[in-house]
């Protein structure tokens, strides 16, 4: 029997991990100590979303493929280095928090015979949701305009 969280499950997990291969290089990269502070919580988060959903994805019996994560990873770091100037970076990864609130909103719908996948993701859900309205704040105080 496939459970049909796996799939939604699989696709959080390559995005967060490519997620973190970009925020680690940002991170690096970027000299500014309230940003580098900032993305260091957002890798905090995304570090323990990555955990939570590996340990569902192992109760359930599934790993995912390298193949898959590695194109994935490859992908969104090669987006992330098109971007040249601070305001870029910091916007790149404004939009990358909120497409991933908006990706839960939808993805939660789906998991209504997992309860406990859904409770996953609903937690997440919500520490995305505060991250992204503290990211919005850091946008404000240094007067970026993400729209």
């Amino acid at each position: 029997m496939t459970n049909s969280a796996v799939p939604i499950l699989l696709q959080h997990l390559a995005n967060h991990l490519a997620r973190l291969a970009v925020l680690r290089e940002y991170r690096d990269r970027i000299d500014q100590p309230n940003v580098k502070l900032a993305i260091s919580f957002v890798v905090e988060d995304t570090q323990e979303s990555i955990a939570r959903v590996s340990s569902r994805l192992r109760q359930l019996g599934y790993l995912p493929e390298q193949k898959t994560l590695d194109e994935t990873i490859d992908e969104l770091l090669h987006q992330s280095r098109s971007c040249r100037y601070l305001e870029d970076k910091l916007i790149f990864l404004w939009r990358g928090l909120k497409y991933q609130q908006e990706w839960y909103a939808r993805q939660l719908k789906s998991l209504k015979n997992d309860a406990d996948s859904q409770a996953i993701l609903v937690a997440l859900a919500e520490q995305n949701r505060v991250r992204l309205e503290r990211w919005e704040n850091l946008l404000q105080d240094m007067k970026v305009t993400a729209d």
